[in-house]
């Protein structure tokens, strides 16, 4: 071989022993790769979990539980299923062994709940909601970056979808399952809990997963389970029955003695007797009257406003806590707002401001004019007269949720809805009458709404002693109820320093599936000392508008509108920036959330306090007109039974829902518009037939006045009185 070609192999050996080196340098680089792939992969299940769930139901059966008569029935089911008798194959087909759409949060697979349940021979068909939790094992991570679009997931794999979604409070966890199964009537929720339980362990146990099933015995329901017809049940119809009757009849009375008026010599007011306090005719009649020139005008505004807006929120709420096939609206609420709807828990907080307002304009007056009287019946007066008005209202809707409302629907979730609500109320419906069911807990809470009546009477009754010392000397006045504000926004700045609180009322989404978890973890939501300030601001700002009032000062509108418009910047400036602390993983800052705790119960009392001070003082000139609208005024005065009925109406429609709904901002607004009119029918009921008739015949026994006068006919022209009414006068 010629030197040259030597060379030239040689140099192609050299460079094919480099070759072979790199490519087993990068095949090493490729193994270990594909090693960690696989490790990773051995972390995920080999089936999915609808496969897994599956593996789990197929062949599902109840026939090795303890109990005997399960046990039988399950046998006469599985015969009469292999015969594909008709009553077994429905109970089959009634509930679904392989869920759909996990990855889009429909974690409600109900089944067909009338189809169940209508079975009633040769055995009844039982339903129940059982629940499933999916729990991956201790040391593996499944959390995944997530971008604000909630259908992007990049390549993360599917089970991550399930367990790394399982721990924020912006979203609805995925590995929480609601699975409907049609079972005998002979078996029990324990029953059920216990073959589920050991079916799943079977099926999840080969991939290192764990399941935990809970079968509430409440969620399970044969067509013929009613809440019990007892005593008490009759004895409300009863009264209810008795209550419409007498106002019936008072009507009829009233109407007849107005007709006999009109055809007789006798042409002047229609005397007034105990009886027609109950009468339609003079409830309609408060409920209608309307002045114009009223300035609380007002304020009925400011109501009816703020209501539209708590009533939106409740039926959120509502709709919220029961199943929906695509909680991702919820949760795109959360990551891209409105901020707004979910920074408003203080949205009753103008009705507290109001409260304090007016009570001054009430009171004042009256203690100047009793100078004579005890100290103590002076002050107690007050407060007896407020708390009876508000019980025969707030005592009927507590009978109603106890005793009424059990009986009116049905459905898988409405025992849970509703039976537990009764059972509450049935407990602890002294702690309503008391006005102290804010500082119990809230699972023994009757009635969600109650927390704020008894907020109300609280603040009133320090109010009353203000007011009363302000009018003896206002000196002290003064000093007593600075000392009161001044308590009123420290309070929650120390208290949510202190036990380092969150700085805004939160409702995190897995909390939505059952309302009362909204208060229970809110600590600050229902105490009356973290929520006094606008009350106690109301009532100093009445103190203000008297003194201005007497000056006689006046804005220019430019002053008004461009102050209007300030205070609501800040008003929406401090909502807004409550959303950060949705914001996931934000360290917590003691301090930001102490100032935004009470900073936040500052806005609707500052809001308020220029919107008064600019209407009484100077006016809002074209605007005006908004504020005396007749219907307005007239939503306004149901204010009061609104708050109480409302709650009740939104749940019992919505409980008797037998499938997840598909949530979209037109089916919310529709569902809303639908419920805002029950309510107002509801309030009204309420009104015409125990609040005004209560609070007229109340006021009137307390005060001593005489129900029954002769009529007035002074204000009629003697030219129009006939012949012989002139001579009877002259006689």
């Amino acid at each position: 071989m010629s030197r040259p070609l030597l060379m030239i192999a040689l140099f192609a050996s050299v460079l094919l022993s480099l070759l072979l080196q790199t490519a087993d340098g990068a095949g090493a680089d490729i193994g270990d790769h594909i090693l960690q792939q696989d490790a990773a992969t051995d972390q995920i299940p080999g089936l999915w979990l609808s496969d897994l769930f599956y593996r789990a139901l197929a062949n599902f059966t109840m026939e090795r539980v303890e109990g005997a008569v399960c046990r039988r029935q399950s046998a006469l089911y599985e015969k009469h299923l292999s015969n594909h008798t008709s009553w077994a194959v429905r109970m089959q087909e009634s509930w679904n062994r392989y869920p759909v759409g996990l990855l889009s949060g429909n974690t409600y697979q109900m089944g067909v709940y009338d189809e169940c349940v209508d079975i009633r021979y040769p055995l009844k068909g039982q339903y129940c909601l059982s629940e499933i939790k999916v729990i991956p094992p201790a040391g593996r991570d499944y959390s995944f970056n997530r971008t604000e679009d909630l259908d992007d997931f990049g390549n993360n794999h599917a089970w991550k979808t399930i367990l790394g979604w399982a721990d924020y409070q912006d979203q609805v966890p995925r590995n929480l399952f609601h699975l409907g199964i049609c079972i005998p009537d002979g078996c029990s929720a324990l029953d059920l809990q216990t073959s589920l339980q050991r079916e799943f362990d079977e099926a999840f146990s080969p991939e290192q997963f764990k399941t935990v099933v809970r079968v509430d015995p409440i969620k399970c329901r044969v067509r013929e389970d009613m809440y019990p017809y007892d005593t008490p049940y009759n004895v409300t119809w009863c009264i209810f029955f008795l209550l419409v009757l007498i106002c019936c009849c008072a009507t009829l009375h009233h109407l007849i003695r107005i007709l006999y008026q009109q055809n007789t010599i006798e042409n002047g007011e229609v005397p007034s007797t105990f009886l027609y306090e109950f009468s339609f005719i003079e409830s309609i009649k408060t409920l209608l009257k309307f002045n114009k020139h009223d300035k609380i005008n007002f304020f009925s505004t400011f109501k009816v406003m703020t209501m539209v807006f708590v009533l939106y929120g409740h039926k959120l709420f509502a709709l919220f806590s029961n199943p929906i096939s695509n909680p991702k609206f919820m949760e795109n609420i959360y990551v891209n707002g409105p901020a707004i709807m979910v920074t408003s828990m203080n949205i009753v907080d103008p009705f507290f401001f109001i409260s304090g307002f007016i009570m001054y304009n009430n009171l004042s007056k009256e203690f100047r004019k009793k100078k004579d009287e005890s100290v103590w019946k002076i002050l107690s007066m007050p407060i007896i007269e407020r708390i009876i008005r508000l019980l025969p209202a707030y005592c009927a809707m507590m009978a109603i949720t106890a005793h009424i409302v059990p009986h009116i629907g049905d459905g898988p979730l409405w025992p849970l809805k509703s039976w537990e609500e009764a059972e509450i109320c049935k407990n602890y419906w002294w702690t309503n009458l008391l006005f102290i069911s804010n500082f119990i807990e809230v699972k023994y809470q009757c009635l969600l709404v109650s927390w704020y009546l008894s907020c109300d009477v609280q603040f009133f009754i320090i109010g009353v002693i203000v007011v009363y010392v302000y009018t003896k000397n206002t000196k002290y006045g003064i000093v007593l109820l600075g000392t009161i504000i001044g308590l009123s926004i420290s309070l929650p700045f120390i208290i949510t320093l202190w036990t380092k609180r969150d700085g805004i009322d939160k409702f995190p989404l897995p909390s939505l599936l059952f309302m009362r978890n909204v208060f229970l973890l809110n600590d600050s939501y229902r105490a009356s000392y973290m929520r006094a300030t606008p009350f106690f601001g109301g009532l100093a700002m009445s103190f203000v508008m008297e003194r201005l009032k007497e000056k006689k000062v006046k804005f220019s509108q430019t002053v008004v509108h461009s102050g209007t418009l300030a205070m609501f910047t800040f008003f929406f400036w401090v909502h807004l920036y409550g959303f950060v602390f949705y914001e996931r993983n934000r360290p917590y800052y003691p301090l930001e959330h102490a100032l935004h705790s009470t900073i936040s119960h500052c806005t609707f009392l500052v809001l308020g306090m220029w919107l008064t001070m600019s209407y009484f003082t100077s006016g809002y000139g074209l605007l005006e007109n908004l504020f005396h609208i007749r219907f307005v005024a007239i939503m306004g005065k149901l204010s009061y039974p609104i708050l109480l009925v409302n709650l009740t109406v939104m749940v019992t429609s919505q409980s008797s829902q037998r499938l997840p709904v598909h949530m979209s901002s037109r089916y919310a607004f529709e569902a809303y518009l639908y419920d805002l009119f029950m309510c107002y029918m509801a309030a009204i009921v309420l009104y015409l037939i125990v609040y005004e008739p209560f609070a007229k015949l109340t006021k009137n026994l307390l005060k001593g006045k005489v129900l029954s006068r002769r009529p007035k006919m002074e204000h009629r022209s003697k030219k129009q009185l006939p012949e012989a009414v002139k001579l009877l006068k002259k006689t």
